[in-house]
């Protein structure tokens, strides 16, 4: 190969290598909440339990979600936890201390986690690895909610992390639980189970949005950069074209 055919051939393979190289990794989503659950306790059975399952959906890691609710009510529903209209509430009636669980572990009893159902996945999602779990908290009318995810492996490993929220929330807000973070020895590329435990004072009212596997963003080049590096290498090569018909003529 001409050393001018070279440079064309590089510079059109640098150009295809830009943009492989803007694209990432896409998120895994745990729950975007679209799939209606209702949960409290003390519970109106059977009408509103205080544990149940739902599924089989695309929008729920595994297709089944599993929700409960406990505490110290000494009446009906003073904690309750509602998935619906694709926003997932939580909230302590007054005087009342309970917390809610979610599972992501499949099709099981809503009350016990498998710790193999989701059978391995993959939270890391392979190049540029994802590297955290990404909470959106819409709002908290008080301080004091503290959220703990726990990881379950395929070889019964454990890792769990907690974040509490001192101040309420009046503006949505990213919470962020990096893998790095975490405590334990669960292996993140084999997950079989995830759990995640709300908590708060009484009286408190807790709304969140979608919760997925993500990364910070990347520095992407920039479409017009590749664009342009495309261009030239296409000029390039339709230049050599010309010359070629030329010295032929």
């Amino acid at each position: 190969m001409k050393t001018h055919q070279k440079y064309i051939f590089s510079l059109l393979t640098a150009t295809a290598m830009l943009g492989a190289g803007s694209a990432q990794a896409a998120p895994i989503l745990l729950d975007d909440f679209s799939v209606n659950q209702d949960v409290g306790f003390q519970p109106i059975d059977p009408v509103i339990p205080s544990n149940s399952q739902v599924g089989p959906d695309g929008s729920i890691l595994g297709g089944f979600r599993d929700m409960e609710v406990m505490g110290d009510a000494d009446s009906f529903l003073e904690t309750r936890m509602q998935a619906t209209g694709g926003v997932l509430n939580f909230s302590n009636n007054v005087g009342t201390n309970g917390s809610g669980m979610i599972v992501w572990d499949g099709d099981d009893d809503p009350t016990v986690v498998d710790e193999d159902g989701l059978g391995g996945i993959d939270l890391t999602g392979g190049v540029w690895p994802l590297d955290r779990i990404l909470v959106e908290i819409l709002s908290a009318d008080l301080g004091g909610l503290e959220l703990e995810f726990t990881i379950y492996d395929l070889a019964n490993g454990v890792s769990t992390l907690s974040k509490n929220f001192a101040d309420p929330i009046t503006t949505p807000e990213t919470a962020t639980f990096l893998f790095s973070d975490f405590t334990g020895n669960a292996d993140f590329t084999s997950v079989g189970a995830i759990k995640l435990n709300i908590d708060g004072p009484a009286e408190i009212d807790a709304q969140f949005d979608m919760i997925q596997v993500g990364k910070e963003p990347r520095a992407r080049v920039p479409e017009p950069l590749t664009s342009l590096w495309t261009l030239a290498g296409v000029s390039a090569l339709a230049g050599l074209s010309v010359k070629k018909k030329s010295l032929q003529q």
